[in-house]
This record gives structure tokens, sequence and C-alpha cells, in this order.
């Protein structure tokens, strides 16, 4: 039998692997970061992690095998630093604070119009964005648990048809564009770039159920934004298709990056100065295709080694995962929209944004992504870091 202290400890290490899985960390780093952490305690274990699964051996006089289902994680990047930071300093794991709702509203009402102010729309349709925003936050308040797996299709398909009959009732609206707008949050950013640091460190069974994740939750925003849009056209008929016009000035272009960034750090728990630090990955997101070539496939390449480079050196610096850094260049980068976009011109004949051949491009650029982390991830791994760190 096991005495209580050594109950005690036990427990405290399936807690910290918990809140590390819980808050997205990726499978192999929850793996390392607890067999760290139960060194500290004076445990000897053998801990297997998946995306939904944590298995955890005591070693020991009495052998103790833990097995634990777990859900698909969320994403909550102060608990992850909290944790880890505990771990750091040889402290009891400890529950980090979350923002209160008003504001956790107000990020969501500010993602949809920064967005559209960024790749360029009317006044118009900011102002009406600002509708969609309150619908992904009532989503995500009454979708929760065990109806969370239908959080990303409800929102795309309520979005999407309130945007089609506003659009009957109102001309020049952006259609597609403020479909895309209200989905913004659900790019699987942090998901994508977790399952390719895992296959960087061939872990291809976290990596191949990641990539998974991520490929349903961009289908069922598909899903969603198509059916929405075509339970329109039934009540209202055939919707106008409109030319794109970009009523935003430069200034706001840039305060719109600030504030998606700033939007994306709140929902996603970050704490003020982390988002602040994030701040230069998310103008490289944006930016970096247009400056460092005209070629987006190599701008989007360049793009992701610097923001995978930063995200990993900031991190090992300030002491936390390299993900609380690089989930906000990765989610304005990640072609998750792009893909939807291209796929939504496919099906409707109708472009949206200014770019030529924005369905065909996707692919290639989702390649660049994947080639430029699977890159930096071998050469300057997580991994290394974190025996760097944790000595």
């Amino acid at each position: 039998m096991l005495s209580v202290l050594q109950q005690n400890k036990h427990d405290e290490v399936l807690s910290f692997a918990d809140k590390l899985h819980q808050s997205g960390c990726a499978p192999y780093a929850v793996g390392l970061y607890t067999d760290k952490y139960a060194t500290n305690l004076g445990l000897d274990i053998s801990i297997d992690v998946t995306p939904t699964k944590i298995n955890t051996l005591f070693e020991g006089p009495t052998q103790k095998l833990v097995m634990q289902h777990k859900t698909p994680p969320s994403v909550n990047l102060r608990q992850m630093s909290q944790s880890l930071r505990d771990l750091i300093n040889n402290q009891g794991v400890r529950q980090a604070p979350s923002y209160p709702w008003p504001i956790l509203c107000i990020a969501n009402l500010l993602l949809p119009p920064c967005y559209l102010m960024l790749v360029g729309s009317t006044y118009l349709a900011v102002g009406i964005s600002v509708l969609l925003g309150f619908i992904t936050w009532l989503g995500q308040i009454l979708l929760r648990d065990d109806r969370s797996i239908m959080l990303e299709f409800i929102v795309s398909l309520c979005a999407s048809f309130m945007v089609g009959v506003l659009a009957s009732q109102v001309s020049q609206l952006p259609v597609l564009a403020l479909c895309i707008s209200s989905i913004v949050l659900f790019i699987p950013g942090l998901t994508v770039t977790n399952a390719l640091s895992s296959l960087a460190l061939n872990d291809f069974r976290s990596g191949m159920e990641l990539g998974a994740q991520s490929a349903l939750i961009v289908l069922k925003i598909f899903i969603g934004v198509i059916l929405g849009l075509s339970l329109s056209d039934l009540v209202v008929g055939t919707l106008p298709v409109t030319p794109f016009i970009n009523e935003i000035a430069l200034p706001l272009h840039i305060l719109a990056l600030v504030g998606i960034s700033v939007g994306i750090g709140l929902i996603f728990n970050a704490s003020v100065i982390d988002i602040l630090i994030g701040l230069p990955a998310a103008a490289i997101g944006m930016w970096g295709p247009h400056w460092f070539t005209s070629d987006w496939v190599v701008g989007t390449w360049i793009s992701t080694i610097l923001i995978t480079l930063y995200g990993i050196f900031v991190g090992r610096l300030r002491q936390v995962p390299a993900p609380v850094y690089v989930l906000q260049g990765i989610i304005i980068l990640v072609p998750g929209s792009r893909i939807i976009v291209g796929a939504s011109e496919s099906y409707f004949a109708t472009a949206i944004l200014p770019i030529p051949n924005i369905g065909l491009s996707a692919l290639l650029m989702f390649s660049a992504i994947v080639a430029g982390q699977i890159m930096v991830y071998s050469i300057f791994s997580e991994r290394f870091f974190a025996q760097k760190l944790l000595k």
C-alpha cells in the first residue's frame, strides 16, 4: 500500500501533467516536463502522452499504472507558462488566473472587425462584423463540455446565415469575407504548430492525430459557412456578387494588427506582457510574405522560419514554452482562412480578396509553413531547449 505522502506526490504529478496537457502544450513536451517534475519530487516515472491519453507508470517498491483519457485540449497560454515556471522554481502546481467574462466578450467582439481591416473591407462591413463577434462569444458560452465539438460548425452556420440575410438587404457587403471574419478565432494555429513540432521529433502518432484534429476543424468551419449561406439563399434569394472594395486607411490597418493580436491573446489567456512580446511575431505573420519577396510561397516559408525562431528563443529567455509567442504569428499566417477562402471561391465562383488563384496557392502556402516549422523544430527543437532550461 502507498503511504499518504507518496499518494499525494502521485496526485501532484498527475495534476501537473493534466494542467499542461489541457492548456494546449505539445504531447512530447508534456511528457518531458512531467518526467522532470516527478524527478524533483523524488519519483521515477515512465509516461506516454498523446492528444487524447496520458498513461503514467510510477516505479518503485509498488508499481502503479494510471491510464487517463483526455478531451482534446483547449488553449490556455497562461496556465502553460505558469506550470513551467512552477517546475523551474520547484513549486507545487498552481491554477493560473483567467480573464473575467466582460474582457473575453470585448476580445471576441474585436476579432472580426480587426480581421476585416487587415484584409481590407468597407467601414459598413467592419461595423456589422461586431455582431458576428458576439455570435462567436455566445457560442463559446452555450457550447461547452460535450457540446464543444459542435462549436465551430454552429458558429459558422449561424454567422453565415445572418450575413446572407443582411446582404440581401444591404448592398455592397463582402459576404464571404464577413463569414470568414466570424471564425478567425477557430483557425487551428496552435494545433498545427504542435502537430508539426511532433512530426519533426518523430512523434508521428501525436503529429498525425493533431493534424487530423486541425483538418476536422477546418472541415466543420467550411461546411458551416456553405450551409449557412445556402440556407439564406433559400430564405431571401440568391445573393449578389460584390467586387472587392477597401476603404481602410493604413493607420487603421496597423491598429487592427494590434487589436487582433491582443484579442487572440486575451481569449487564449496569455498574460499582458506575453501578448506584447508576441506582437513582432504577429507583424511578421501579417506582412512578412510581402516584405521578404514578391513570391507568396517563399515569403510564407521565410516568415514561418522567423516566427518559429522568435518564439523558441524568446520563450527560452522568458522560460515559457515557445507556442506562447509562436501562436500569434501562426494564427495570422496559417492558411486555414485562405483554404476556406479558396474553397468558397470554387463553390461560389466569386473572389473575396484581391489575390489571384488563391484557392490553388493555399496548398503551396500551407506546404511552405510545414517546411519552415519542421526545419526549425528539427534544428532547434523544443526538446533541445527544454533540456537546457531544466538542468
